[in-house]
């Protein structure tokens, strides 16, 4: 009875250590210390953008690319250079308090994308809000504002 014990311990040691070796990493932000006051509210906003872990999966450039499997944005977390596109402040300010719980899946039949926005209403100041606001927007390609004319 003790060696049968000690060998299903075993087998859900290895199914366990199997799972997490083969789970897809989570992303995880870390909220470092601002660093001396910006100029502008736009390099406030590139702080913010860093301090609170955004260019994780958004990329450092704001071009994305962090893999979040079966997501309908090409398999991938979007960039954020054209938030100025699809969004006014307001509608930003919003999404940016309230996170993103639920991404589109690419394929409706197969599993629930791995990651989603947090939302930062109870951890971003009013003033960080409106500066990473300012950053998102400023990333937007000055090419891009030509091609619609």
């Amino acid at each position: 009875m003790t060696r049968l014990l000690s060998v299903l311990a075993a087998l859900v040691a290895l199914a366990l250590a199997s799972a997490l070796a083969t789970r897809l990493p989570l992303p995880r932000a870390v909220r470092a210390e601002a660093p001396a006051m910006a100029d502008s509210a736009s390099e406030r906003g590139r702080m913010v953008y860093e301090r609170y872990g955004c260019s994780m999966c958004h990329g450092g450039d704001g071009t994305g690319g962090f893999a979040n499997l079966n997501a309908e944005t090409d398999g991938k977390v979007p960039g954020v250079i054209y938030v100025k596109e699809g969004y006014t402040e307001g509608e930003l300010r919003k999404l940016i308090l309230n996170g993103a719980p639920r991404i589109g899946k690419a394929d409706a039949g197969g599993p629930t994308p791995p990651y989603r926005m947090p939302g930062w209403r109870d951890q971003m100041s009013e003033q960080e809000l409106s500066d990473l606001v300012q950053y998102l927007f400023s990333l937007y390609p000055a090419s891009a504002d030509t091609k619609w004319r």
